[in-house]
């Protein structure tokens, strides 16, 4: 792994010095740097000296959410911006991937910190980079995404008024999209991505009595499914009716009617078809599941 300069070091520790004595000026002059350095690091084709800086950066806007720094958690997202921009341009999948994350570490936290807007700026970059990924075709970035999005949204729903944010619908509605555009272009461990974090989203919002999101997201699992369908992508169908099950009888045992017949109306949209769950289904499932916790702890 790559070792910092004594330069950054000592970027790094302005910048952190900065957010514990919440001073907006002297974080944004360390992204700045830090961002600059990072970009040439890319342009030199150092990936692992880029990705350190990613790091940086990710870190920095972590703790300014966690300080309440509005502004210097929008300036981290900005900076992961310009390095994203530059990463895809030199075709830098591991560089690429880390920042998407990094834009889901400072939404959550953010999202869990009550700084509604910084989680929807991160959502929202998520959810353009995401259909971006996706229609070119890269799987591993658009997981990526699919991952942040997901793990925004749930935390979106431990907040004190989640039925106010529009964070929520945000997630859902880009998690949606993505889902479509991965199952036309038969990126079937994307779109059976998608469907795994819209489910834990459902059980997330479910234990918050939240119907109206469960409905969204039955909706959305519902025209995944069906698009799935139509491109023959079995484990895609196959996990779209699995999470409509999970989130009908969880629902049911909570008395959420209506989320339950939500869910229970598009369940029915794929009677016709015998969803087969097999052994093969569920392992294949469960191994994306696994690869993107995997992801996501990395990234921690």
């Amino acid at each position: 792994m790559a070792m910092f300069s004594k330069e950054e070091d000592k970027i790094i520790n302005l910048g952190q010095n900065a957010i514990s004595e919440k001073f907006e000026e002297g974080v944004s002059k360390a992204l700045d740097s830090l961002t600059k350095i990072g970009t040439g690091y890319l342009n030199e084709r150092k990936e692992p000296e880029a990705e350190k800086m990613v790091i940086s950066i990710k870190e920095l806007g972590k703790a300014a959410a966690l300080q309440g720094m509005e502004n210097a958690a929008v300036n981290a997202i900005r900076a992961l911006e310009k390095i994203l921009q530059c990463s895809m341009e030199q075709d830098t999948e591991g560089t690429t991937v880390r920042v998407l994350l990094s834009f889901g570490t400072i939404g959550k936290t953010a999202a869990e910190h009550q700084l509604e807007m910084v989680a929807k700026l991160a959502a929202s970059v998520l959810g353009k980079s995401g259909n971006t990924a996706a229609l070119l075709n890269r799987e591993r970035e658009t997981i990526a995404v699919v991952i942040g999005l997901g793990e925004i949204g749930k935390s979106v729903y431990k907040m004190k008024f989640p039925d106010i944010s529009e964070n929520s619908a945000i997630c859902i509605s880009c998690l949606g999209d993505m889902g479509k555009i991965t199952a036309q272009r038969s990126l079937e461990k994307a779109a059976v991505g998608v469907e795994l974090m819209l489910e834990e989203m459902a059980v997330a919002a479910m234990q918050e009595n939240l119907q109206n999101s469960v409905r969204s997201i039955a909706t959305s699992i519902e025209d995944i499914g069906k698009n799935a369908e139509e491109e023959d992508m079995e484990n895609a169908v196959f996990q779209a009716s699995s999470a409509l099950q999970t989130i009908m009888s969880s629902a049911e045992n909570r008395y959420l009617n209506d989320a339950s017949i939500a869910a229970k109306i598009a369940l029915e949209s794929f009677n016709y078809l015998d969803i087969i769950n097999d052994e093969a289904n569920i392992k294949k499932v469960e191994v994306i599941r696994e690869m993107m916790r995997t992801l996501w702890a990395d990234s921690q």
